[in-house]
Parts: structure tokens; sequence; C-alpha cells
């Protein structure tokens, strides 16, 4: 493949610029001659060969990519990603499909009221409300639905944490009553009172 033109990088100059005068034009022919002809030099001296073969392969990328580029190049993203309706298509449940299936899900509705501390019926008014949040949603981000059903459920304990924070981060929070002096005593066990 001849060619009009080639990357010469400075690294390829440094590592010869040193060199005695022989050797430094028998590696800058070779490079120039592979990087224009593509014409490998068979007849190297033993130390011109390393410093050609140390080169070789910037050249080698180089020419592989104008190559890639006269066939127009790298996909870009936006052609190579599957189309949005594509991905839309694999999941189509709505938000109150969503809702209903979270309602009908006992095992996963039990856990989620254990972690929040709320009982069954509290469940299903955060749910409506989350809901409501999740239309509002649609209409300000355009998002028609969520991509999977575990990104649902993601999102609804997420928005359980943000909306509803839990009771034990409350009473964290609340001070301490300074006339009451802090209870370090333990009723049983290591470092209870000795009898």
């Amino acid at each position: 493949m001849e060619r009009n033109s080639f990357v010469f990088y400075k690294s390829f100059y440094e590592a010869v610029i040193g060199l005695p005068n022989d050797i430094k034009l028998e590696v800058l022919t070779a490079i120039v001659e592979y990087g224009l002809y593509g014409i490998e030099p068979d007849d190297l001296k033993p130390f011109a060969k390393g410093m050609f073969t140390l080169v070789k392969p910037n050249i080698d990328i180089n020419n592989t990519r104008f190559l890639n580029g006269k066939k127009g190049g790298r996909k870009s993203r936006a052609k190579k990603q599957t189309p949005p309706q594509a991905a839309d298509a694999a999941y189509l449940l709505t938000y109150e499909q969503e809702v209903e299936r979270m309602k009908a899900d006992a095992e996963w509705r039990k856990i989620v009221c254990e972690d929040f501390g709320i009982a069954e019926k509290e469940f299903d008014k955060r749910l409506s409300r989350f809901l409501s949040h999740c239309n509002e949603e649609k209409k300000r981000k355009k998002k028609e639905r969520h991509d999977s059903y575990e990104d649902a459920k993601s999102h609804l304990r997420y928005w359980l944490t943000k909306a509803f924070p839990q009771q034990a981060k409350k009473e964290a929070k609340t001070p301490q009553d300074p006339s009451r002096p802090l209870d370090y005593s333990f009723s049983g066990g290591f470092g209870s009172k000795d009898k």
C-alpha cells in the first residue's frame, strides 16, 4: 500500500537521534520506506532491526486507522446503540401496572414493610403516592416507563427513603433530655453489676 504521508512520532526521532550516523540513517530510511510504501526491510543490521521492530507496530496501527477512515471510520455511538423504541418494546409495563404488580408481590411487599417499619395498609397508601410521583415525572421528564420491573422496585425504595424518612433516623436526630443522665447500664452479660 502506497501512501502520500504517514505519522512520524517525536519518539521515533528521540529513539534514533543518539545513534551513530550509519545506523541512524538505516533506521530512518527503513521507517520512511515502511510508512510510505509498506516495504519491510530485510537487510538491516541487528541494532537497526531492533529499533525498526519497536517502531513498526505504531506505523501498522496508524495505517489501519487510515484504511478504516477511507471506509468511513468507526460507526458513531448513536448508530451502534439500539433505538429507544426497541429498548422500550422489551419492557412494556406502565406505572399503573407496576404498582399493581408490587401490591400483588406479597413476599417483596413484606420485606419493604419490614425495612421501612410500616403496616401493609400504609404500604398501599405510599404506593398510591408513588404512582402519583411517577406520573408527575412522566410529564416532567417525558419518561413513559421504568427500564425494568427491578428498576421500578428500586425507584420505589429510593423514593420511600426520600419521601418518608425512616422512624429510626428521626429518633436519632432528636436531642437527649439534658436533665436525664445517660444510662450505660446493661442488665445481663458482660458489663453488668456484680451481685
